[in-house]
């Protein structure tokens, strides 16, 4: 099946769609997405792929309907992402359109739109990539779709859903969220606001059933929680792991809901996931294999076989994370092969951002890693040797929201007269984290 299926054919006077006071009927969203998808053919050819850099979740979600429906594939940026990452983003991958908010819509309407299947490509999700030319994952149709019947089974979602989102369809997982419920025939609201006590206020007011957050945004949710609110029961999360402290409060102010956790990754798709149960018991599982997936661990390295694996890595496939499985099945991370830092369910190479400031004028030697954060779970370090005195944390960071997609720039930095090195030669990956000086 397509990702756009059975938009028409939902009850078509059904809310889909609200963001602040804008509702939108099926009726009325499939009629938007198909006219813009008539004028788009004008600009787009079968398998052309566009980048697409909207701040609006509606006008994200119409435009990208509409791309791949007129046949393209869609890459979305986040609207912070400087012109010149955007441009190498271009150029790297051959994307054929730039559609941002000066975009002009062609005035010419395609009398007709092309065929489009199932092992299409719909979307590149861009993964780990740091630099100006980040990595790209293509998924067709088929890799999601095929796991909406069971994404709808374990996190107990139906068409009688209304799911809440609060943060940008740039990230993979709420777009994944997102579709899923309208392809059931549910409601999805987005956040009108990134005030944590606007979002209380409208998951009370609007019979919000279902909630997807990263734990980070749990924290920040139950910070502003005054009074239980019983009538959600699907809380749905991933990214990162969430800590038993978090856990317990949300079961405390929604007292209904069943929480779920899930693993996955942007080559992978879904491969795990935690119920509340499954949480207390074990806290430091990641869960049992979703249906249809075949989890292997080969020296110590996770492998999966599902079919929600994007097309390049079929029919089995690694993102080099290290794991084991105890003797019911359950799955529990060791780490990451390559040190990958996880900041706020944002999963980040630290050898990337190393590789980007080096480029930076007055840097001698560089080691990025990640710290502990109490919000972020962790957050992007860089410490830094200089050749120009001169140097400060500020031009440090200018360069880096010119050249780096803004989760990737170092979020503390530590100048330091020298890299500690271990009885090896090689960088004290764990002295150096007792370091602190010059700290900005």
């Amino acid at each position: 099946m397509l990702i756009y299926s059975g938009l028409h054919a939902k009850p078509k006077d059904k809310i889909c769609l609200i963001h602040g006071k804008i509702r939108l009927t099926y009726r009325e969203f499939a009629q938007q997405v198909d006219d813009l998808a008539h004028h788009l053919a004008v600009q787009i050819k079968k398998g052309d792929k566009v980048l697409l850099k909207l701040a609006d979740p509606l006008s994200q979600l119409c435009y990208f309907f509409g791309i791949i429906k007129a046949g393209g594939a869609c890459v979305f940026i986040d609207t912070s992402t400087s012109e010149e990452v955007c441009a190498a983003l271009m150029d790297t991958h051959q994307l054929t359109l730039y559609i941002d908010e000066s975009f002009q819509l062609p005035a010419a309407s395609a009398p007709l739109l092309p065929e489009v299947h199932p092992e299409d490509l719909f979307l590149g999700a861009l993964s780990s990539g740091s630099t100006g030319t980040p990595k790209l994952i293509w998924r067709d149709h088929q890799s999601w779709t095929r796991a909406f019947s069971s994404q709808s089974m374990v996190f107990q979602l139906s068409n009688a859903d209304t799911l809440y989102l609060i943060s940008s369809l740039v990230y993979t997982a709420n777009l994944n969220a997102c579709l899923h419920v309208l392809f059931e025939g549910g409601t999805v609201m987005f956040a009108s606001t990134h005030m944590p006590r606007t979002w209380v206020r409208e998951i009370e007011s609007h019979c919000i059933s279902a909630i997807f957050m990263v734990p980070a945004n749990y924290k920040i949710l139950l910070k502003n929680m005054k009074a239980p609110l019983p009538k959600l029961h699907s809380l749905v999360t991933c990214g990162a792991k969430m800590d038993l402290p978090t856990l317990q409060a949300l079961l405390a102010y929604f007292p209904s809901a069943e929480i779920f956790e899930y693993y996955g990754a942007s080559e992978l798709g879904h491969v795990s996931y935690s119920n509340t149960k499954d949480l207390l018991e074990r806290p430091d599982s990641v869960g049992r294999a979703f249906p249809h997936v075949t989890i292997s661990i080969e020296d110590d390295i996770i492998w999966i076989e599902s079919p929600y694996v994007a097309p390049a890595y079929r029919p089995k496939a690694s993102v080099e994370d290290l794991g084991r499985l105890d003797e019911k099945d359950y799955l529990y991370l060791l780490g990451r092969k390559h040190g990958i830092i996880n900041t706020g369910g944002i999963k980040v190479i630290p050898e990337q951002v190393e590789t980007a400031l080096l480029q930076c004028p007055g840097i001698a030697q560089v080691v990025v890693g990640g710290i502990a954060d109490p919000l972020r779970g962790q957050k992007v370090c860089a410490w830094i040797v200089k050749n120009q005195p001169a140097l400060t944390a500020g031009d440090v960071l200018d360069f880096c929201h010119k050249k780096l997609r803004p989760h990737y720039c170092p979020q503390k930095i530590i100048f330091l007269d020298e890299i500690p090195l271990n009885s090896n030669g090689k960088i004290d990956r764990i002295n150096i984290k007792n370091q602190n000086i010059y700290t900005s």
